[in-house]
């Protein structure tokens, strides 16, 4: 067991290919036993949290040829939680808080346009239900929207500074739904699932004469699969603590801690 808990910290923290949407650990309804004034008898409890997200690459490509290709996309977004926990086996939980985003196309070549938004409002809800558990091994689903619509900060044309306009600004949404099995060691549940996601982003009411061809584009995730390997610690009273990473259609990480009042 020491053996194989060395071997999930060492991918989930030192491996740079790990580096969407946080799924979070299929266990997770059953983790917290025991609250601050809700127990484990109790058929409702409330739980709250934090998360930060860091997306270092969402694999992005542009909807149509006449606004190039993507060459990068990615965000970084702190929130907080909150959860309504149902008989231990099914949570309803959203999210707010403030994210930015970093992006780049070329929408011709010899050109490189990059964006970066202001640090704006990002939302999100979720379901998560634990569906069946044996011997310390669970299986659950969690599906999942966010959206955000952050106006643009700066631009740049081949590294040359371009004023953005009043309106100018990224419309960004993504829904995700995920399986995944989780196992317990002690206070080390660690576990593995796969997602479907799609994402998709419009940057609206750019300056003229920015693109070739009219003031906005589209662009969504190219690659629709992923893979999510994470681990959550919790002596099953009051609190817990999780790090996730999500691959092959994103590189990202998400740390997360919450409390059961």
């Amino acid at each position: 067991m020491i053996d194989l808990m060395k071997k999930w910290l060492f991918l989930l923290l030192f491996s740079p290919s790990l580096f969407a949407l946080y799924m979070g650990n299929p266990a997770a309804p059953a983790i917290i036993e025991e609250g601050f004034f809700f127990c484990k008898e109790n058929w409702l409890a409330v739980k709250a949290g934090y998360q930060r997200d860091w997306v270092f690459d969402r694999d992005m490509k542009a909807v149509s040829k006449i606004s190039g290709r993507m060459d990068d996309f990615e965000y970084l977004a702190d929130q907080g939680v909150l959860t309504f926990n149902i008989i231990d086996r099914i949570e309803l939980y959203g999210s707010a808080g403030a994210a930015t985003f970093c992006a780049s196309n070329r929408p011709t070549s010899g050109v490189r346009n990059e964006y970066q938004t202001h640090d704006q409002f990002i939302w999100g809800i979720g379901l998560r239900g634990n569906f069946y558990d044996w011997k310390g091994l669970s299986f659950g689903i969690d599906g999942s929207y966010t959206r955000a619509q952050p106006t643009i900060r700066w631009l740049t044309a081949n590294g040359a500074p371009v004023n953005p306009r009043g309106g100018s600004k990224l419309v960004f949404q993504e829904w995700q739904i995920g399986l995944g099995a989780a196992y317990q060691i002690d206070i080390f549940i660690p576990y593995l699932g796969v997602k479907y996601s799609n994402a998709y982003g419009r940057f609206k009411n750019l300056p003229s004469g920015f693109l070739p061809n009219g003031t906005h584009f589209k662009t969504k995730n190219r690659r629709k699969f992923g893979m999510v390997l994470g681990a959550t610690l919790s002596n099953g009273n009051r609190f817990a603590a999780t790090v996730e990473a999500r691959l092959i259609d994103e590189q990202a990480i998400t740390l997360a801690a919450e409390i059961k009042f």
